[in-house]
Parts: structure tokens; sequence; C-alpha cells
């Protein structure tokens, strides 16, 4: 029996510490993350894959970090390489764990990073991938405050869609998938009640409202995203993007 024991213990522990070392890399790869540190969270997350293939919590960050990277791109070209990389890790992520929320909101978030870079063709056949991974994502975790933070820009994404679009969307597809304004406005809402900490959230609830002509809702929402210090790589962005309307309502 003490033999027994010692093999297995033996045996298993190159396998213990091989789960030591992809947590370490994972923890260190957070960090960085919460760094903004883009390129050494992307080392981390890469060689804790290398050392343990297929796991959808692995791969869904290395996605992420590809994403991020697509802002200090020097090129379309280069952007659309990094979207498409960071996809392709979204896609493995899911079929590693397709009951993972998280990985299912990765494929929503890379068709979205995709847009921009698209033409009007791939941009509406993608719109309807990223809300099909979205409603997955939101149904097996109805508490990520980030899948309804994308629900929101989704909708205000079409919302906002001028209406030659429609009218070819039509023609091809046969119609958009319906969006408002007051669809957007909830979303950000409940993306609020979740998680009060993200001032995108704010920014982008702000955007929403005025848009349907609610400016003082619209200013106060604003003030309380421009008042939040940067914690994550987007934010810079979003805050520049909504900038001129935060400046036209002082």
């Amino acid at each position: 029996m003490r033999m027994l024991l010692f093999i297995v213990v033996f045996l298993g522990a190159p396998w213990l510490s091989m789960a030591a070392e992809v947590k370490t890399l994972l923890k260190t790869g957070d960090d960085f993350e919460a760094q903004m540190k883009t390129r050494d969270a992307l080392e981390s997350y890469l060689a804790a894959d290398r050392l343990q293939p297929n796991d959808a919590s692995i791969l869904y960050r290395i996605s992420r970090e590809y994403a991020e990277l697509m802002p200090d791109a020097g090129s379309k070209t280069e952007q659309l390489d990094l979207a498409t990389t960071a996809l392709g890790y979204a896609k493995r992520s899911v079929t590693a764990d397709p009951d993972n929320d998280m990985a299912q909101l990765s494929v929503a978030i890379c068709y979205g990073r995709l847009a921009p870079l698209e033409d009007n063709h791939a941009r509406i056949n993608d719109s309807r991938l990223l809300k099909n991974s979205l409603d997955k994502a939101l149904a097996l975790n109805p508490h990520n405050d980030l899948a309804w933070y994308v629900l929101g820009e989704w909708n205000y994404e079409l919302a906002s869609v001028k209406s030659f679009l429609r009218v070819l969307a039509r023609m091809i597809y046969g119609e958009l998938p319906a969006a408002s304004f007051e669809a957007v406005g909830k979303a950000f809402q409940k993306a609020i009640e979740l998680n009060p900490n993200r001032l995108s959230y704010y920014i982008e609830l702000g955007r929403s409202e005025a848009a349907l002509g609610d400016r003082a809702s619209a200013k106060t929402h604003l003030a309380r995203g421009y008042s939040m210090s940067n914690t994550l790589k987007d934010d810079a962005f979003v805050k520049n993007r909504a900038l001129p309307l935060y400046n036209s309502l002082q």
C-alpha cells in the first residue's frame, strides 16, 4: 500500500507542478491586464496555453488581449489580423466549453471588433452572429455585466444604422434585427446595476440618453463617467469618443 501511494504521488507530481505553474501564469497575466500591460498579459496567457491547451478560460483571455492590441496597431491590415486572431481563439474557447458564458461573450466581442473593418455585407452578417453569441452568454449567466454592456453597444449601433444600410439589409437578409435607444438604455442600466464601477457603462448610458433627447440625464451620467479614473484599456477610447457630446452638454 505504501509503495502504491508513493508511485501515485511520484507520477502525479509533474502534473501538480504544471497545474501550479498554469495558475501562476494566469495570475501574472491577470495582474498585467489590470495594469493595462496588454503584451505582457498576452505572453503569460500564451505560456499557460502551451502548458494546458484547450482550456476555455485561458483561450478567452488570449482572445481579449489580441483584441485589446488593435487600437495600437499601425494599419487597418494589422488591426484585421489581430481581430481575426482574437476571433479564432474565442471560437476555440467556445469549442472547449460551450457552456462558458465568457467564452460565448468573447466571440460576440470579437465580431464587434471586426465590424468597423468590414464592408456592409460582412457587417450585417456578423451583427447577427454577434447577437447569437451574446444571447447564449446572457442565457448562461444573466448576471454578466459585460454582456449587458455589449448588448447595449449592439443596440446602439443598430439603432444608429443609416436608412440606406437598412434598405441593403432588407434586400439581402430580409431585415435588420430590431433595436432602439430605449433598449440601449435598459441594457446599460442593467450593466451598472450589476457593476457600478466601470466608467464606460455610465458614458454609454449618457450617449443613449442624449440620443433620446434627455439632456439632463445624459449630462449626469456622462459627468459620472468622466469623473472616474481609467482602469481598462478601452476606457480612454470610450471617453474620447463621447468627448464632443460631453463638452456640448457643459
